[in-house]
């Protein structure tokens, strides 16, 4: 049981190298720096090299989830350590909202489809007995916590106070990427005890997720001024995008980005169901023969 505490405690800091890198906002910035990749882009290129090879060295799960994993640490990085970090970070909302979709709506179930079996399904099943992750057995509760907290953080005065503070705005970005995870767990079950939606419910989770995030992209999108003046007063970087054009692509990116994603999950929902279908129908069979 040691070694399970010791992943525990190691979850705080995983969860915080989701937002190392992040820098507050802040007036006087520059120009777009010549050179956009420093020391932090290098390090963490070496460090998800070196859990991906280790992965494959200890584990050696199936092809199709050694992949999810491998993409799960691509989108990682693409959204913490290549340049769209730091145009997100300081120059456009649009590259934020970019950024953010990859984080929380296309990494939780590529992370979640690759985790390997041999250390998860123990680590649940101890979890759940210790009641340490009892939440996981909610799945209401889950869908209300990510988006409810989603949507409370892009209200202006909340998103402008948030992300001018760099310890606040570390702190909420871990808060996020943790409940986007915790959001995606009943669709992507880590043990069969928390296998508590059936399929046709899991599409309608989806759907209410879909709904739920809606009424704050809405707000982004149709605004008739600039909410967030992090980037409204940041350097202008591209003529063609002004600041209320700029928010607006974002919030259409983050909508558009959901869709995709969500369309993608109940594609292989369908499939998964599809195939059960087919498995019972041939094993009913087998036994009336």
């Amino acid at each position: 049981m040691n070694k399970y505490k010791r992943i525990l405690l190691l979850l705080p800091v995983l969860m915080m190298l989701l937002s190392l890198s992040s820098k507050a906002h802040g007036d006087g910035r520059g120009e777009l720096p010549q050179n956009i990749f420093n020391e932090w882009n290098y390090l963490l290129a070496a460090v998800l090299i070196v859990i991906m090879g280790f992965y494959l060295i200890k584990f050696k799960e199936s092809f199709s989830q050694s992949i999810c994993f491998f993409l799960a640490l691509v989108v990682f990085y693409i959204a913490l350590g290549s340049p769209l970090h730091l145009l997100g970070d300081q120059y456009l909302f649009s590259a934020h909202m970019l950024e953010q979709s990859i984080v929380y709506i296309a990494l939780p179930p590529l992370l979640l489809l690759g985790l390997p079996k041999k250390i998860i399904e123990p680590l649940m099943a101890w979890g759940l007995k210790k009641k340490i992750f009892s939440i996981l057995k909610y799945p209401l509760i889950l869908l209300l916590l990510f988006n409810v907290l989603f949507s409370l953080y892009h209200i202006p005065t909340v998103f402008n106070t948030v992300v001018g503070n760099t310890l606040l705005h570390n702190m909420t970005h871990a808060v996020l990427t943790f409940t986007a995870i915790l959001m995606w767990v009943p669709l992507i079950p880590l043990t069969r005890e928390l296998e508590t939606l059936s399929e046709i419910q899991k599409i309608g989770y989806i759907f209410a997720s879909g709904v739920l995030l809606t009424p704050a992209c809405a707000l982004i999108i149709f605004s008739n001024d600039p909410f967030y003046t992090v980037y409204s007063n940041a350097p202008q970087l591209f003529d063609l995008l002004p600041p209320l054009d700029d928010q607006r692509t974002g919030g259409i990116i983050m909508k558009v980005f959901q869709e995709i994603v969500y369309g993608s999950m109940i594609g292989y929902i369908f499939f998964k169901w599809a195939k059960k279908e087919r498995e019972n129908e041939k094993s009913y069979n087998l036994d009336v023969i």
